[in-house]
């Protein structure tokens, strides 16, 4: 697992399988041969997953993409990089945020001791400023349409917030 931007193969992969999954709205090609704060996991020599964090205002952290191709599924692949997004943001004392409908990310949201919510009203500020500016996108607005009924079949949408405090440890 390194900690590294996409290379533009792997950005067309993540792009095309995202394209694929209900969970996420996705982003461009480019968007995501922008993101900075990317971890990276190769299996077998090959592009086995991604977990992408993106810094928002006032402290708080979305871990915003957490992939792993289907092939390389349940090896602890999607816990390593979620893990190792964590880490690196409580390192830097930053507030956590995730937003999912998978129930695996789910599952580890509770075990990190995230504030559960089905409501967005009770996500951060910052969170707010970032999603109105994110879904302004005419990619995701095309997306959420192509996805809807299949979105209406899924897991509601859950946030997690957890906010720093110095007492906290790196996860394992």
């Amino acid at each position: 697992m390194t900690h590294r931007p996409l290379t533009a193969p792997e950005a067309v992969c993540l792009h095309e399988e995202l394209r694929s999954t209900p969970n996420i709205l996705g982003y461009t090609v480019q968007e995501i041969m922008r993101f900075k704060d990317v971890f990276v996991a190769e299996c077998e020599g090959e592009f086995g997953g991604v977990c992408v964090s993106k810094d928002l205002l006032f402290g708080w952290t979305d871990i915003a993409v957490l992939y792993v191709l289907p092939t390389f599924r349940a090896r602890g692949i999607g816990k390593q990089l979620y893990t190792a997004a964590w880490n690196r943001a409580q390192e830097r004392e930053r507030h956590m945020f995730t937003l999912s409908r998978n129930a695996s990310v789910l599952q580890m949201m509770e075990e990190f001791g995230m504030q559960m919510s089905c409501s967005m009203w009770n996500a951060p500020l910052a969170v707010h400023l970032h999603m109105n500016r994110h879904m302004m996108s005419m990619y995701r607005f095309r997306e959420s349409i192509r996805k809807s009924k299949e979105m209406r079949g899924s897991l509601p949408l859950r946030s997690g917030t957890r906010r720093h405090t110095t007492s906290r440890k790196p996860l394992p």
